[in-house]
């Protein structure tokens, strides 16, 4: 029975050491794949830092400024709407006033060269 305990030992022995073999190459196969996409992700990193850098010196406008631009760009049509609302009220009252004036002024001048033409002959 004492042989059998320890053939039973030495089995159970032989499955640990055997099981933490297979642990430890699992968690190396782990890291190794870590340190690969590390530096993967790296190497991307620093080529979109180069392109970024790159397109700023030939006055490629970055992410950051094109959307401060489209921001200023609500900002002033916003504005622009606002003040548009105003003056169409008054712009439609306007051009009136202006044709009527406009139409007296030339109406008196054609009067007043008829008989300045007439005292000529």
């Amino acid at each position: 029975m004492a042989k059998k305990l320890k053939k039973n030992d030495d089995q159970l022995a032989d499955a640990v050491r055997m099981s933490s073999q297979e642990i430890w190459q699992a968690g190396l196969a782990a890291f190794a794949k870590a340190q690969e996409e590390e530096g993967k992700f790296f190497s991307m990193q620093l080529f979109e830092e180069r392109v970024l850098r790159a397109l700023s010196s030939i006055g490629v406008p970055s992410r950051q400024e094109v959307d401060a631009l489209h921001l200023r760009i609500d900002q002033l049509s916003t504005q622009l709407a606002a003040l548009g609302e105003q003056p169409t009220a008054a712009k439609k009252a306007t051009p009136k006033a202006d044709k009527s004036a406009a139409k007296k002024p030339a109406a008196k001048k054609t009067a007043a060269k008829k008989p300045a033409a007439k005292k000529a002959k």
